[in-house]
């Protein structure tokens, strides 16, 4: 066979074996489609099917719940920089029991109003469009002066809304799949995200922004934790339906993202 005859055959060999491998390839998964029909060109986001929230007010609110006010917190005598180079993932508590004026520092540090500016009230987190879609959950199991049960995190006035009171340990370490952080923790945080408060603005790309604003929420956390000489970890492996249900959100509108046990590191 003549070069150009075997050059052919080989292209043509090419050609059908590229079409062959092509029908082979599997369907795209649900990560790398959603980040591609939330991409934006020229026209705007590329996805077809694009889903937009509804207006909802920024602070969640229980209204007929009793309220134990955050004390002010005392400023932190650690700096930036050292509570960055200290920072670690802790897993074992010791039983010691939290404050109220440290738990006050926790929340406050992690995504409370800082300033205000144009009339927009500021929180310590970045949020895309100052929408704020984070809201954060207390389990408090061992706080002083405070009753055991699940809290909710009112940012705008500092306070912790009583939303069911009792020890709820159990359920939680059920719902987390038994890990051993879940045992001896006074206090653990649920980060969860209203989506529909951003996706009004910006449609399923929002859920980008939500996303980036909780790893911000968690840094917060992470940092007041060291200098406060506490520790923690942050989870994203757990039963979602489970925790949903502990804190009475659908899941949908408002979903469970991550769990922080946040305790005095055990010795």
């Amino acid at each position: 066979m003549k070069p150009c005859g075997k050059l052919l055959l080989a292209m043509l060999l090419f050609i059908s074996t590229g079409c062959a491998q092509s029908d082979e390839t599997p369907a795209q998964t649900i990560g790398p489609r959603f980040h591609y029909e939330t991409s934006y060109d020229e026209s705007g986001i590329k996805g077809e099917a694009i889903g937009w929230g509804k207006q909802v007010p920024l602070y969640k609110e229980y209204k007929d719940a009793p309220k134990t006010r955050l004390p002010e917190p005392s400023p932190s005598e650690l700096s930036v920089a050292k509570a960055l180079q200290q920072r670690k993932s802790v897993r074992e508590f010791s039983e010691a029991p939290l404050t109220l004026p440290q738990l006050s520092r926790l929340l406050l540090s992690a995504d409370g109003l800082t300033q205000s500016r144009g009339g927009i009230a500021r929180r310590s987190a970045p949020s895309a469009g100052a929408l704020y879609p984070m809201e954060i959950y207390v389990i408090a199991s061992k706080v002083v002066s405070l009753a055991a049960g699940l809290y909710h995190f009112q940012v705008s006035d500092s306070s912790l809304e009583l939303i069911n009171e009792g020890n709820l340990d159990d359920a939680l370490y059920a719902a987390v799949n038994e890990q051993a952080a879940f045992v001896d923790s006074p206090v653990y945080l649920i980060l969860t995200a209203r989506f529909d408060r951003v996706t009004k603005k910006y449609g399923d790309r929002g859920y980008r922004y939500v996303y980036v604003e909780a790893g911000a929420v968690c840094q917060n956390i992470y940092l007041e934790a060291e200098s406060l000489g506490l520790g923690t970890v942050v989870v994203g492996a757990f039963l979602d339906d489970a925790v949903n249900g502990l804190v009475a959100i659908d899941g949908r509108d408002e979903a469970a993202l991550l769990l922080m046990p946040v305790g005095f590191p055990a010795e």
